[in-house]
């Protein structure tokens, strides 16, 4: 599960007092499910409610020998439980496309049924994880069952965080939160913080048979440490949280607003037939990224031109105007909209202003 800044404290702090909750079985319509993309190649897909909380997609490239794995969310034992029924190869690498709880927190159960697998990730992976990654995953186990306890005693009094009463929009995306935040606490805690095997910079290759897997770092974005997975004879595109629906997930204190434009023009530029993102459902069109390079782009622009008359951060925010991207994301939608606030406005005008001014 992702909450986005440092960790879920950062983000919910301003939304509800802090105040352990549990969560119920999805409906089946929100459960996670493998979509077969290519001969060969399956999306582990999330099918959760827009929310606060969110647990990663996974990519599953089944080869001659072995099998290949983009990102171990939270439920990694859900996709092993579906890997077994679509083949008896063994796992031999797992890709991280970051460095997120949502996206590495299964790695020991790749570990514990293969034992010799490698664990491949951006090579900023091996510090950050004992450090900031080992201190927000504690903010998260000590904060989270205390927001839910807030959050929940706001949903049942028909209130809304975002103001006025609750739709059942918001209803339905709050009421899987719990169920998230509920996985999280049982399956993140006892889980160990598992280095990466193999380390890259700026890309890897593996060959398996007519098969080409290729590892890149684009560039910074969601956070400095960002890899892709790109297929280029199925035209398949793993994005881990370079791409996301329906809202961008942006970290002030992690994430590259000031660059993840050019990264994403760089990621557009392989003209995939299908992206995999990071959350949300696979993408058969690049409408999405694009969308994102042009909020992203905007903001860069809108935030250097203020910094360069001279204006501090609060001075840039008045200054900065993306309401009409908050409309193309949103739309009437009054819980994504509250989301974008909390994701986009707030955090990734920070992010681009740090970016600008080396502010730390």
């Amino acid at each position: 599960m992702k909450i986005v800044a440092a960790g879920i404290l950062l983000v919910i702090a301003s939304i509800v007092p802090p105040a352990a909750g549990g969560g119920s079985a999805a409906p089946p319509e929100d459960r996670p499910r493998m979509e077969k993309l290519a001969d060969g190649v399956w999306a582990w897909v999330r099918r959760d409610p827009p929310g606060l909380m969110v647990d990663g997609n996974s990519l599953v490239i089944v080869n001659d020998r072995d099998v290949v794995v983009v990102d171990a969310p939270e439920a990694t034992t859900g996709v092993v439980a579906e890997l077994r029924r679509i083949t008896s190869k063994p796992v031999s690498y797992v890709v991280h496309t970051h460095w997120h709880d949502d996206h590495i927190t299964g790695d020991h159960v790749y570990r514990e049924h293969w034992p010799s697998v490698e664990f491949v990730g951006h090579a900023s992976l091996r510090e950050y994880l004992p450090t900031t990654g080992a201190a927000n995953r504690k903010g998260m186990i000590e904060g989270a069952p205390k927001f839910v306890e807030s959050l929940k005693k706001l949903v049942a009094e028909g209130k809304s965080p975002a103001g006025g009463e609750i739709t059942d929009e918001e209803r339905r995306g709050y009421e899987s939160d719990f169920a998230l935040v509920d996985r999280y606490m049982q399956e993140v805690p006892g889980a160990p913080l598992i280095l990466p095997t193999l380390t890259v910079e700026d890309g890897l290759t593996l060959h398996r048979g007519d098969r080409t897997i290729e590892i890149l770092h684009l560039g910074r974005g969601h956070t400095s440490g960002d890899l892709v997975v790109w297929l280029p004879k199925e035209r398949i595109l793993a994005a881990g949280d370079l791409v996301g629906s329906p809202i961008p997930l942006v970290g002030s204190n992690q994430s590259h607003v000031g660059d993840w434009g050019a990264t994403l023009a760089k990621l557009r530029a392989l003209h995939p037939a299908m992206i995999v993102p990071g959350h949300g459902p696979v993408m058969r069109d690049d409408a999405q990224a694009a969308l994102m390079q042009t909020l992203f782009d905007s903001i860069r622009a809108q935030v250097g031109a203020a910094v360069a008359k001279g204006s501090d951060l609060e001075g840039v925010r008045k200054a900065v105007d993306i309401s009409e991207f908050r409309r193309k994301f949103a739309g009437d939608s009054k819980h994504l909209g509250f989301l974008f606030d909390r994701y986009v406005t707030g955090p990734a005008v920070e992010s681009a202003y740090r970016d600008a001014t080396g502010a730390k």
